[in-house]
This record gives C-alpha cells, sequence and structure tokens, in this order.
C-alpha cells in the first residue's frame, strides 16, 4: 500500500521576525481578511476565543444581511461577562495570504448583533483551520500554504485605534451603568422615605386643639363614629402641650 505523505515545513519565529519600529508587543493581533469576497479590516485574532464571530453590522455592509442563518442555542459568554444570544451560524468563504500564498476555507462564524470595536473575531476554529500559528511578541502569525509558509503581521494602528475604542466604550457603559445604579438608589430612597412618612389612611378634618386658637388645629379621620371621635378629640385636647408643634 502506497501512502501520499506531505511534507510539511516548520513554522518558528525568532528576533528576524520582529519589525522595525514595532510598538507594543501587548497589541491585540488585528488583521485583515477576505471574506465573501470583500476585504474586512478590524479582524481580532483571538486564540482564547473557541468561538469565530461575524458581528451584525458586518455581514449588512457586505450584502448579506437577509442570509439564512442556521439556529445555534449556546449562549456566548464573555462580553463583558455576560452571556450574548448569537442570531445563528454562517458559512463564509474566507483567504489569507496572496498568491501563489493563499488558502482559501468555508469557517463557520457565529453571528452576533451587539456594538464590538472589531468587525470580526477569529478564534481557535478559524486559526486551525488554516493551521495558522500566532506570536504576540512578534505581533505575526505564519500559516502553511502549498506553496511554502506565509506571514502576516499585525495592524498595530488599527490594533491601538479598536482597543482605544474599546475602552471608551467600556467607560460609556460604566457610567451608564452607575447612573443606573444611582437611579435605582434614588428610587429605593424615595419608597424609603415614604414609608417612612406617617400618612393618613383615610380622609381626615381639622379640629381645634385649643378653642378659641384656629393656629392649633390637628387632623382626625372622618370615618370615625361619633362616640370613637370624641374619645379622641377629647385625648388629643387633654394631651395638647406633648404634641410636636
Amino acid at each position: 500500500m502506497i501512502m501520499n505523505v506531505e511534507v510539511e515545513e516548520e513554522i518558528t519565529f525568532n528576533l528576524k521576525d520582529l519589525n522595525e519600529g514595532c510598538g507594543s508587543q501587548d497589541d491585540p493581533m488585528v488583521i485583515k481578511l477576505d471574506i465573501a469576497n470583500f476585504t474586512v479590516h478590524k479582524v481580532l485574532v483571538d486564540n482564547g476565543s473557541s468561538a469565530d464571530i461575524i458581528f451584525r453590522d458586518v455581514l449588512k455592509k457586505i450584502g448579506l444581511e437577509d442570509a439564512n442563518l442556521s439556529p445555534v442555542k449556546t449562549p456566548l459568554v464573555g462580553f463583558g461577562g455576560s452571556e450574548v444570544n448569537s442570531l445563528g451560524s454562517i458559512d463564509l468563504p474566507v483567504s489569507m495570504g496572496e498568491e501563489p500564498r493563499r488558502i482559501t476555507t468555508m469557517v463557520r462564524f457565529l453571528v452576533v448583533d451587539t456594538q464590538f470595536a472589531n468587525n470580526v473575531i477569529l478564534g481557535r476554529s478559524g486559526l486551525n483551520l488554516f493551521w495558522a500559528v500566532v506570536s504576540t511578541y512578534h505581533q505575526k502569525m505564519k500559516f502553511s500554504t502549498k506553496n511554502g509558509i506565509r506571514e502576516m503581521s499585525c495592524d498595530q494602528k488599527e490594533a491601538q485605534k479598536c482597543y482605544n475604542l474599546s475602552l471608551r466604550k467600556g467607560e460609556q457603559e460604566e457610567r451608564g451603568k452607575r447612573k443606573e445604579r444611582n437611579e435605582v438608589e434614588e428610587a429605593d430612597d424615595l419608597k424609603r422615605f415614604k414609608l417612612e412618612r406617617i400618612e393618613p389612611a383615610e380622609q381626615h378634618k381639622s379640629v381645634e386643639l385649643v378653642l378659641g386658637e384656629p393656629d392649633k388645629i390637628t387632623r382626625v379621620g372622618s370615618n370615625m363614629n361619633e362616640a370613637l371621635e370624641t374619645i379622641m378629640i377629647e385625648f388629643l385636647r387633654k394631651n395638647v402641650d406633648m404634641l410636636p408643634r
């Protein structure tokens, strides 16, 4: 039996891979990809993500707003620690590199309708489809093609723009949350204030505590029977000096 064996080139990184004038090695890895015959910028390469994600507004821009999506029930976790339900999944052709060292393959994206600084997130699944290896220190990604190793460098200007935008968005969300918390606290304070107040439970009428002195009055319930009302008024008049003024 004869087996076809592919000879793979070794993917390595060394000091020569460091770009001159390279900024911070802590920048997120941001590249551009060709997706469904459109060049899409601001693609975040995130090998910490188990999913490949494309955002709904990107589908609109490339004319796939009305595409049929396959249902997905599992929510995504990681957007600010909260769960986000995807609208569904879609398979799209994705190309990396330039000819003759170019690879095109189908990638299954989860479609999410939320605001995000990047257009696409390429996670572990997508990276594995391209046999891609990422070095954040070198700010590069390399992958094998039938014509040799191809490399892509991080667009650090775009990466920094996206990062700063995400920070501003996070600050805006935090301000919004603080505002909501303050509004809730104010509402709670108002509720407590209302509960602490002693309010008549029924209609009332004014009664002079000291006959002939109309400035010294109080209120009693108007629904009391005559006998109980008489007892209440006499009690108040006897203890007028103890009542708050």
